[in-house]
């Protein structure tokens, strides 16, 4: 294998890792804009939220990270379930403003408390796999393939109950008309609320895996969602398999003009992709406009 070849490879193993990790902020993003069409920007707290739960966990306390990884979606489910009950639920029949500026409290809050409790230290921890897997003359550190792992599986469980699974049905009929999945006999306020905890657990888990390759800080969740929406605008708004291919596309992207360039000029590239999509298809590589999943 030629030199070039294995380059080009090994940028592709290094995208595919952003790639999951994206897709995973996305994911959680996709899933409550297109059940509510609600924008979350609380979604980065979140993210920060499993970030911190999995450095206590493993930093803390000294057991495995991959404790963390329950801990964290079992924690942001049930945080975002008594969210959307308590908050989200009573401002959903008014105009959308309205769902924004809630979240964007809730980020302004969460920004906070993690400030206090945590200051602005980057956090880390040695616990967990460690060292390198080579594949032929590629190198792929554990850790990050852990991570990618992690993501697919929680891609693939993702779809597959989007498509399959009755749950997935009402879902995909509250995406594209809640009076009618209303009449139909779905319990709407249900649905609504475990969307909405699926999606923040979700993004606690992303958190907790961010967590496992890098530092945790609290704008952590932030530097991630802010390339989470534009996976998400990417994709197609509200839609799952249109989030999981921009996310690969973003990652590649990141990982190519990464190291060709820097990471400004890949975030310039990233943010290009965007402009031209709004520009050349405004609903996204796969996405319509009432349909989800």
């Amino acid at each position: 294998m030629t030199a070039s070849a294995t380059l080009a490879l090994q940028l592709v193993a290094n995208g595919l890792v952003v790639g999951g990790l994206l897709g995973l902020v996305a994911l959680g993003l996709a899933l409550i804009f297109g059940v509510m069409r609600v924008v979350n920007f609380a979604h980065g707290e979140f993210i920060t939220l499993g970030a911190y739960i999995t450095w206590l966990i493993a930093g803390g306390v000294g057991l495995s990270p991959f404790i963390g990884i329950p801990a964290a979606f079992l924690t942001g489910a049930v945080l975002g379930w008594i969210i959307q009950a308590l908050l989200i639920s009573r401002v959903m029949e008014r105009p959308p403003l309205d769902a924004l500026m809630v979240t964007y409290s809730l980020s302004i809050l969460g920004l906070g408390l993690f400030s206090f409790f945590f200051g602005g230290d980057f956090r880390s921890y040695s616990e967990g796999p460690s060292g390198d897997l080579h594949l032929g003359a590629i190198t792929v550190g554990v850790r990050s393939l852990s991570v990618l792992l992690v993501c697919l599986f929680l891609a693939a469980a993702a779809i597959l109950l989007l498509r399959s699974a009755r749950l997935g049905l009402a879902f995909r009929a509250l995406a594209q008309n809640r009076d009618a999945a209303a009449s139909s006999g779905i319990n709407i306020r249900f649905i609504e609320r475990l969307a909405f905890g699926l999606a923040v657990g979700l993004a606690a888990v992303a958190g907790s895996l961010i967590s496992l390759v890098g530092t945790t800080t609290p704008t952590v969740g932030n530097d991630w969602v802010l390339e989470g929406f534009v996976v998400v605008v990417v994709g197609g708004m509200g839609s799952i398999p249109g989030a999981l291919v921009a996310a690969l596309l973003i990652g590649l992207v990141q990982s190519v003009f990464g190291y060709v360039f820097d990471d400004s000029w890949a975030k310039i590239i990233t943010y290009l992709i965007l402009y031209m999509t709004l520009l050349i298809r405004p609903q996204g590589l796969l996405g319509r406009a009432t349909e989800m999943g």
